[in-house]
């Protein structure tokens, strides 16, 4: 049998429930699911028609196991994680003082040029595997993404008014250029819109969507680890109910897990599947988590060494804690 490492539960009127040492998962019509709390690494629950019990939350808690709870349409909506793993209060101090600091605008800036840096490296990536024209294609448009980048890490700002001011000017052209260019290698039988977010109807952007709200609960759970606070960002605002640092760390994370997963399973013909309401149907959420899931469980380089995604992502948002705390210089991770 095969250990269950993320629990997904996806099925209409799953209940989770705690037997022993284990997340029992049971439904009406089917045979109960038991995941081992000792291999578990995370617990997303993909519809809004299950329902858990307490023992099974304390579990989760007591292990340091977090829930995630992700929806077709809205994304990641909420996340349980135990308050033993977060701490560090003195980070937190640091956080809010970097508002007003040169430590955050240094930090922010490192964020914007990251971003970019990340969607040249991965059209990069994408290059490698493409005929030639379209590989000169796609290594341009890097080219112009990188020039975008080193003027954003070189821009004098002395506050994040200024940072922002700057990532307003530059972000609709390079995401112009990246998704341009991704459009590119998108097969015609999808027929892709364009880039849109919330509430997208055709099968690309529904994907990007999903599994950007997958992305979003595993950097959200390793910023609180790492003692952070999720709804203080730099270049995003507040707003209420919306963690913006969450917003801030995820955009270097993107390309090189959900994009690269969208256009692999893309070009291999995926069938993406609706129900009667027009939203991503049940069964295929599932089987879609588990790709981007399989995907955050794959290796990637990182400083001369090779990490889980998912481990580089709780190390980035340590390197962007102790950042704050003003020991290191933030380098945001490009994927290359």
């Amino acid at each position: 049998m095969a250990i269950i490492e993320d629990l997904v539960v996806s099925e209409y009127g799953a209940f989770v429930g705690l037997k022993g040492k284990r997340l029992r998962v049971s439904l009406k019509e089917a045979a109960a699911v038991e995941a081992p709390l000792l291999h578990l690494r995370s617990v997303q629950i993909a519809t809004r028609s299950a329902s858990l019990s307490a023992a099974a939350l304390a579990a989760c808690a007591e292990a340091g196991i977090p829930i995630h709870f992700v929806d077709a349409v809205e994304g990641h909506y909420a996340m349980m994680v135990s308050p033993y793993l977060t701490t560090v209060v003195a980070t937190r101090r640091h956080q809010i003082a970097a508002l007003e600091n040169g430590t955050g605008v240094s930090v922010a800036r490192a964020l914007a040029a990251g971003k970019i840096r990340s969607q040249a490296a991965h059209l990069r990536y994408q290059a490698r595997r493409q005929p030639e024209e379209m590989a000169h294609s796609l290594k341009q448009t890097a080219i112009d993404l990188l020039a975008e980048s080193d003027r954003i890490a070189d821009l004098e700002a002395s506050t994040l008014e200024e940072v922002r001011a700057e990532m307003m000017g530059r972000e609709g052209y390079c995401a112009r250029l990246y998704w341009g260019a991704i459009g590119q290698l998108i097969p015609s039988s999808y027929d892709w819109p364009g880039r849109t977010g919330r509430h997208a109807t055709d099968p690309i952007n529904c994907l990007l969507n999903y599994g950007y709200g997958i992305l979003y609960g595993e950097v959200q759970n390793a910023l609180v680890i790492a003692g952070l606070e999720p709804h203080v960002g730099l270049i995003h605002t507040d707003r209420p109910g919306k963690p913006s640092l969450v917003l801030d760390q995820i955009e270097e994370f993107r390309a090189p897990i959900v994009d690269r997963t969208m256009l692999g399973l893309a070009n291999r013909g995926y069938e993406v599947r609706f129900d009667g309401n027009g939203r991503l149907e049940r069964e295929f959420r599932k089987n879609y988590a588990g790709h981007i899931l399989s995907r955050l469980s794959a290796q990637g380089k990182y400083q001369g060494k090779r990490y889980t995604l998912r481990s580089i992502i709780q190390w980035q948002a340590r390197t962007l804690a102790a950042a704050l705390r003003g020991e290191q210089e933030y380098q945001a991770y490009t994927g290359g």
